[in-house]
C-alpha cells in the first residue's frame, strides 16, 4: 500500500505542470458563480423559475426522491454514500467522458454548473442563512468539479500535442492523457466524499437549527 503522500504526489505534480490551466479554470468556475448570483439577487424570478423545477424532480419517483429519503430518514450512511456517487457519477459523465470524445467539450458543463449553482443558492427569501453553512460544501464540491474539468483539459492537450509528449500517434496520445486524468480523479474522489460527508451532516444537524 502507498502512503498517503506518494498517492498524492502525482495529482499535484499534474497540477503544478499546468498551474496556469487550473487557476483559470477556478477563476472562471467560481466567477461566474459569483456573477449568476449577482444577477440573480437582481433578478429574483429566475430562482423561482429554476426551483420550482428543482423540486418537482425531487418528488417524482426517482434516484433524486430515493436520496431525499434518505437524508429524511437521517440515515446518513446511505445519504453520504448515495450522495458521493451521484456527484461521482455527474462529474464523469458531465465532463469527462464527453471529453474522452471530443476534447475539453465537457468543461463546458462545469461551467454551466457554476452558472446554475449562483442562480440556485443566491441568497433570497426566508432561508438565505442557509448559504452559510452550505457554501462550504459549495466550495469542496465545486473544487471537485473544477478538478474534473482540468483533468478533461489535461486529456485533450495530451491528445492534440503528440510531439510534446513524445508519442507517435493519437491513439498512443489518448492513452497517455489517460494517466495525469488517473491522477486528478483521486482528488476529485477525495473532494466528493469529503463533500458528500459535510453535506450530509449539514443538512441532518446544521440547518434544521438555522430554519
Amino acid at each position: 500500500m502507498e502512503p498517503p503522500m506518494d498517492v498524492l504526489h502525482g495529482p499535484f505534480a499534474v497540477i503544478r505542470k499546468h498551474r496556469k490551466a487550473f487557476l483559470t479554470l477556478n477563476v472562471a468556475f467560481y466567477g461566474l458563480f459569483a456573477v449568476s448570483m449577482a444577477i440573480t439577487m437582481l433578478l429574483p424570478e429566475i430562482q423561482a423559475y429554476l426551483k420550482t423545477g428543482i423540486d418537482e424532480a425531487y418528488l417524482r419517483p426517482g434516484v433524486l426522491k430515493t436520496v431525499a429519503d434518505a437524508y429524511g430518514s437521517q440515515n446518513l450512511p446511505k445519504a453520504m454514500g448515495m450522495t458521493f456517487i451521484i456527484n461521482l457519477l455527474v462529474a464523469f459523465v458531465m465532463t469527462t467522458l464527453p471529453s474522452l470524445i471530443i476534447p475539453f467539450i465537457g468543461i463546458l458543463a462545469t461551467l454551466h454548473r457554476g452558472i446554475l449553482w449562483g442562480i440556485m443558492f443566491a441568497p433570497l427569501g426566508a432561508h438565505k442563512a442557509m448559504l452559510i453553512p452550505h457554501s462550504i460544501t459549495l466550495l469542496i464540491e465545486g473544487q471537485a468539479y473544477v478538478l474534473a474539468a482540468f483533468g478533461a483539459y489535461v486529456h485533450g492537450r495530451t491528445f492534440l500535442r503528440i510531439s510534446e509528449y513524445r508519442v507517435s500517434t493519437r491513439w498512443e496520445a489518448w492513452k497517455a492523457g489517460l494517466v495525469p486524468l488517473a491522477n486528478i480523479y483521486c482528488l476529485v474522489i477525495f473532494a466528493l466524499a469529503v463533500a458528500a460527508i459535510y453535506e450530509v451532516l449539514e443538512a441532518i444537524y446544521i440547518i434544521p437549527r438555522i430554519i
